[in-house]
């Protein structure tokens, strides 16, 4: 009876420090990595005219909440740099990589944050295949079938085109690390 009661009494005091440590972080938000953010660009720029570490800025479109509370409001501004450019090549377009580090919402709270702009070619915005320029044709024959040309692309590409993102483009970041809002 003793050791059900010393359970049941080291249960309450388990129970009571966890609601203490929640206590203590409900004055602070925290958007956890993974999280998207739906952003517009503000200026103009391409892998034409970018150099690495170029500074560009983005605009949160819309609230984020996390529960009930407007975590990021709309209007944030997300500041990064251009951390990687690519150069167009036969068969690639460019494309760039832009890394977000910094984020001041409207009433001018600055977080630093870790994110980067999303794109599922590995986060670089442009980077698409060319199609091939010269096709090979094959003739096949075969008993059962009349004869046909196989057409098969050769490894000769376009030449890549400059990688542009105008003002007013709609891009996600995302986050890579947890943002702790106070």
């Amino acid at each position: 009876m003793r050791k059900l009661f010393g359970l049941i009494l080291l249960f309450i005091l388990f129970l009571n420090i966890n609601f203490a440590k929640a206590e203590e972080n409900d004055t602070a938000q925290k958007i956890r990595e993974g999280t998207f953010v739906k952003v517009m660009t503000v200026d103009e720029f391409s892998t034409l005219t970018a150099d690495i570490e170029d500074e560009v800025k983005f605009i949160n479109i819309q609230d984020m909440y996390v529960y009930e509370t407007n975590a990021i409001p709309e209007g944030t501004i997300f500041y990064g740099e251009i951390e990687d450019v690519r150069e167009p090549v036969e068969g690639k377009d460019g494309a760039l990589k832009i890394f977000i580090y910094k984020m001041i919402t409207p009433d001018k709270k600055v977080y630093k944050i870790n994110a980067h702009v999303y794109n599922e070619n590995d986060n670089y915005i442009g980077g698409r295949n060319t199609p091939s320029i010269y096709y090979h044709r094959t003739p096949i024959h075969n008993q059962r079938f009349r004869p046909y040309l196989k057409v098969a692309p050769l490894n000769i590409f376009e030449m890549g085109k400059h990688t542009v993102v105008k003002p007013g483009a709609e891009l996600f970041v995302i986050i890579e690390k947890d943002i702790i809002l106070k």
